[in-house]
């Protein structure tokens, strides 16, 4: 049996960011992971991680939405790409999530539906191998909420293609093989 800490934060938002990207360089530490896929709109979380993630030696995959706010920096697209981190955009993958799920994961958070979104991005787009354990970041949206913005949410998930993600396996014995989300390292109450 191993124990972990699931750290909870009083509210979600962009307050929580810092200690969000701690906590994952702290499981990061662990050394049986080496990407981390985080959501960033505007750059602002993209940009904490290259600080906070730097001498952790994990490969970070940024996942942005065009069109939001002011919209995200070339020029830090740029220094991730230089840096050996990838950026995509969730307009340029087309992925099989059912609004039902997202719905569900809704009820944990926000983060918590990105987090698994931007993992099924990153899957459909090659940047991750189906298996592959991955660190998901993400946090409650900057629209809708005064505090939004930033990250708050992390997990450690399994990567999976986003047309497999509902196929359960049915044989006797594999139950194991069924659970993708494997740690909830952080998120708000």
């Amino acid at each position: 049996m191993e124990e972990g800490k699931i750290v909870y934060f009083e509210s979600g938002g962009k307050h929580n960011t810092e200690k969000t990207l701690e906590i994952v360089k702290e499981r990061l530490r662990k050394g049986d992971i080496k990407k981390v896929v985080l959501a960033s709109v505007t750059g602002y979380s993209a940009e904490k991680a290259l600080t906070i993630l730097k001498d952790t030696n994990a490969e970070i995959i940024v996942v942005g939405v065009r069109g939001l706010g002011p919209g995200f920096p070339a020029e830090l697209k740029q220094r991730l790409k230089e840096s050996g981190h990838k950026v995509i955009f969730a307009e340029d993958v087309t992925i099989n999530f059912p609004e039902v799920v997202k719905e569900t994961l809704w009820r944990f958070c926000e983060g918590m539906k990105v987090c698994v979104e931007i993992v099924l991005i990153a899957t459909d787009a090659g940047l991750l191998q189906p298996g592959e354990e991955v660190i998901a970041v993400a946090g409650t949206g900057p629209l809708g909420y005064e505090k939004g913005g930033g990250v708050d949410t992390a997990i450690v998930m399994e990567a999976i293609r986003s047309g497999d993600f509902l196929q359960l396996e049915t044989i006797y014995g594999m139950k194991e093989k069924r659970r993708k989300i494997k740690e909830i390292l952080c998120k708000p109450r």
